[in-house]
């Protein structure tokens, strides 16, 4: 399969996620991957595209986010790009310990991790933050056929 591409550029308002989290489940499909697996992509891009949208833009509907999702036979990709001033994503608290555990926010990192194999971030000087995120098809298991006893 040669790649399929789909490129989004939206406005900073959390309303618009779920027509990139469908994009995202869509493309996962084309990709080969089965529904746990293409719902586990759609969420951890639509938690990309919120922290770009929060955190990245501050809900500034004047900045932008940019979505380039990618299919190919057995990966998806997907690059989130915000306008914002970058963070330093390795001094995000762990939201699995301490008081961190009540905070209503601080898990999309987390969740983002979880549910695809890698996770790039890099911070483009002056035009905010790219987040990258990779998530391959497993191999197919063989199927194991057991032969019965006969007495």
């Amino acid at each position: 399969m040669a790649a399929t591409t789909v490129r989004m550029t939206l406005e900073s308002d959390v309303r618009l996620v779920d027509i990139v989290h469908a994009a995202s489940e869509t493309m996962a499909h084309l990709a080969g991957f089965d529904e746990d697996d293409a719902l586990n992509v759609g969420i951890a891009v639509r938690e990309a595209v919120i922290n770009a949208i929060r955190h990245g833009n501050g809900s500034d509907r004047a900045k932008k986010v940019g979505v380039v999702l990618q299919a190919t036979s057995n990966t998806v990709k997907a690059r989130v790009k915000d306008q914002g001033a970058g963070f330093d994503w390795a001094a995000t608290a762990d939201p699995t310990i301490g008081d961190n555990v009540l905070k209503t926010s601080g898990r999309g990192i987390m969740l983002i991790r979880a549910f695809v194999d890698r996770v790039d971030f890099k911070y483009r000087e002056g035009r905010g933050m790219e987040v990258t995120l990779v998530k391959k098809r497993a191999a197919a298991k063989p199927k194991t056929i057991l032969a019965s006893a006969r007495p």
